[in-house]
């Protein structure tokens, strides 16, 4: 009989005990995988006491071991898991997420269908906290993928090109082969500072694609994003967009990016757009010009980075 599959699953926890507590709760009431052999991996990210005791408490009931990363960022973080693992999938989710109870089982019959695969992903519900603002039913359209959203899809199969099915790290698996030859960028993802980095694990999956990995759409492995008050706000989603976008400046040239004067004249104009689509309470038109305002605020905030870097 061959030896049983491994498979990690891997949580980076920043001081968000009460959530992450709830992460854990899903993830022990989640249905076990039937063969493979499973553990849980929890990366503290912010050396907190609070979280790590929340970790121990579920040590009865996960196969579960608890890693301190010290340098501070998602990347970081996801790094220093993968270093630490032997295994042959990494399975990542957040601490603000609650796993289906058919979670684990549906991406072990993913990896058992598709053995060739080098990432799979899944659906990501929304659940907001609290009472929405009354602006975000009608633009959640417009802005769904801010909060991670993945809609389900019917059918377990290849990702192909559709966008909608590219992962998010929120829900998403890896085979351990691809994920130690491309490591999450340390200069990307979450970590402390003004700006929502991101597009980390985008650029990680990117890597793959190229290098000739397939994707699965695994539509049984659901979780759902729990979105606290905080995030549903004007100011949450220029953060969001415009760390976005200063990451993508970031790793350009400057010489490739617009000149400031272009850009300070764009940005002007998509926010007068912004303004006059809020009054108008039309969010296809605000939304378009928050994200476009957003994105040249980012490339202006790398420019800066750039010049003060090279003195």
């Amino acid at each position: 009989m061959s030896r049983p599959l491994g498979v990690a699953v891997v949580i980076c926890t920043y001081r968000r005990p009460k959530s992450f507590a709830r992460t854990l709760a899903s993830l022990a009431a989640a249905a076990p995988p039937g063969r493979a052999a499973w553990q849980v991996l929890v990366v503290d990210n912010g050396d907190c006491a609070e979280t790590q005791a929340v970790a121990a408490a579920f040590r009865d009931r996960l196969p579960l071991r608890i890693l301190v990363e010290r340098q501070a960022g998602l990347s970081r973080a996801r790094n220093a898991a993968i270093r630490a693992l032997e295994t042959e999938y990494f399975i990542w989710t957040d601490d603000d997420v609650t796993v289906d109870a058919g979670w684990l089982r549906g991406y072990e019959a993913a990896f058992a269908a598709y053995p060739d695969a080098a990432f799979f992903g899944g659906p990501v519900a929304l659940r907001f906290e609290g009472r929405q603002p009354a602006w975000l039913p009608d633009a959640l359209p417009f802005i769904a993928t801010a909060f991670a959203q993945r809609a389900p899809e019917a059918g377990l199969g290849p990702v192909g090109d559709d966008p909608g099915r590219m992962p998010f790290g929120a829900n998403m698996a890896v085979r351990a082969a691809e994920q130690r030859a491309h490591l999450y960028d340390a200069g990307r993802g979450r970590q402390p500072g003004p700006l929502l980095l991101s597009g980390e694990e985008s650029d990680v999956l990117g890597q793959i694609r190229a290098a000739g990995g397939a994707g699965i759409w695994v539509p049984d492995a659901r979780v759902t994003h729990w979105i606290s008050p905080d995030r549903q706000s004007i100011s949450y989603l220029r953060r969001y967009y415009e760390g976005r976008f200063f990451a993508k400046a970031r790793a350009t040239p400057p010489a490739e990016l617009p000149a400031p004067q272009r850009l300070w004249g764009e940005l002007l104009r998509s926010e007068f757009s912004y303004l006059r689509g809020r009054l108008a309470r039309r969010p296809e038109t605000w939304v378009t010009a928050l994200k476009r305002a957003s994105r040249l605020r980012g490339i202006l905030a790398a420019r800066r980075e750039a010049a003060a870097r090279n003195g």
